[in-house]
């Protein structure tokens, strides 16, 4: 495992993840309860509303200074917030200990995180119509990505919401996939402070798989991070899935895996 380049794909992710947690934290009153905040030189973030991992995480040095991340942690229990550890799949055991703390992996949340040079990327061309998301059409991809998510209802609002936040920011991309002029697919891009292009989150309408749009997608985002002068691109997807295969086909190669860990007992 290439330490520098995953840690390098480690921070491009959690930068990508806490803009989502501002985004919501910026609506007036704060009603998602969204708050960002930091261990050391380490962005953690926390949704009140949300129990998702993806939304609550504590980072940190779990070797360096185990007992700050373990104290936010316990803090933070009531959220049940976790950290992400890295490693070959191998060693990402269902228990780990960090300092005196013994910390459980979550079921589901192991993923392989991949990367490559973006020199090296082999693109899909296609015909498809794909085009950044405006407002008219954001609704269209929040749909799809809770379809395909399984976002239950009563979190809908605040996931298209922290969407919605993120249009203006400058370093996230929304695109949308039309077919017949209805968005069937979407997907988001992070341009990282460290030259590394995040493929964030992708989805297609469940009737619209198979058909080559999560691919599409895949090589539309790269040629707009190398547009802006992207240097790595780096994407998360679980092991066995169509989107790993995807991506690999474009270059991508696996460089670690993430898996995500709960303190036992807080």
């Amino acid at each position: 495992m290439d330490v520098g380049m995953a840690h390098a794909i480690e921070t491009a992710e959690s930068e990508y993840l806490c803009s989502r947690v501002e985004s919501l934290s910026r609506i007036s009153g704060n009603p998602f309860g969204a708050r960002v905040f930091f261990n050391e030189a380490f962005p953690c973030f926390q949704v009140k509303a949300s129990p998702s991992p993806m939304f609550n995480r504590i980072y940190g040095d779990s070797t360096g200074s185990p007992q700050a991340l373990l104290s936010l942690l316990k803090e933070s229990a009531e959220y049940s917030t976790v950290t992400p550890l890295i490693g070959k799949v191998s060693t990402l055991e269902p228990h780990a200990f960090v300092g005196e703390g013994r910390l459980e992996r979550l079921r589901g949340w192991t993923h392989l995180q991949l990367a490559c040079s973006i020199e090296d990327v082999v693109l899909n061309h296609h015909a498809f119509e794909i085009e950044e998301a405006t407002s008219h059409t954001l609704p269209e991809f929040a749909a799809v990505h809770a379809s395909g998510f399984h976002t239950k209802p009563e979190h809908r609002q605040m996931s298209q919401a922290s969407f919605a936040g993120l249009m203006a920011n400058d370093r996230l991309k929304i695109y949308v996939l039309k077919a017949d002029g209805q968005v069937v697919a979407g997907a988001l891009m992070y341009l990282a402070s460290n030259g590394v292009a995040y493929l964030g989150t992708a989805a297609t309408r469940k009737d619209a798989r198979g058909l080559g749009y999560h691919g599409a997608l895949i090589s539309h985002r790269i040629e707009h991070a190398k547009k802006h002068g992207s240097l790595v691109i780096a994407a998360t997807a679980l092991p066995s899935s169509q989107s790993r295969r995807n991506l690999q086909r474009t270059g991508l190669t696996a460089s670690h895996a993430q898996a995500l860990y709960r303190l036992v007992g807080s």
